[in-house]
């Protein structure tokens, strides 16, 4: 059988959107590794006098509350600013779909008065709802 060839799918739909949630996560990643190895270092350097020459069972046995109190740390500072970041990137995902949304359901409902989707300024997919702006300017 003779098929036709597919077109390539784009696996970069908006640059900006995917560019920026690819450099949050990156850098959030990076940021709980660099945490714990921080951590980890500071912990080391101070036990390492009395430590001398305990085995890894003893070492364990005596410190792991302190080790894991040391971990826990940045990792729940990191988790927090991670919290705190991605509620902000995904909101600015999530408005402009939630106010194209209200806007097409006045349409639909016939009560909207001022059919134009508004954004915030730093709100992702202006292209697209001007795109749909135009569209409804024109069947308004």
């Amino acid at each position: 059988m003779d098929q036709k060839p597919h077109a390539r799918r784009r696996l970069i739909v908006n640059r900006e959107v995917q560019y920026d949630v690819l450099m949050y996560v990156g850098l959030f990643v990076m940021s709980l590794f660099m945490g714990q190895v921080a951590a980890g270092y500071l912990f080391v350097s101070q036990v390492e006098e009395v430590v001398g020459s305990m085995s890894a069972a003893e070492f364990l046995s005596r410190y792991k509350v302190s080790f894991l109190i040391y971990q826990t740390i940045p990792l729940a500072v990191c988790l927090l600013a991670g919290v705190f970041v991605f509620n902000r990137l995904t909101s600015r995902i999530a408005g402009p779909l939630y106010n194209a949304r209200r806007v097409i359901r006045s349409i639909q409902e016939g009560t909207a008065k001022d059919p134009h989707i508004r954004l915030r300024e730093n709100d992702y997919f202006k292209e697209e709802i001007d795109d749909i702006n135009v569209i409804l300017k024109k069947s308004g």
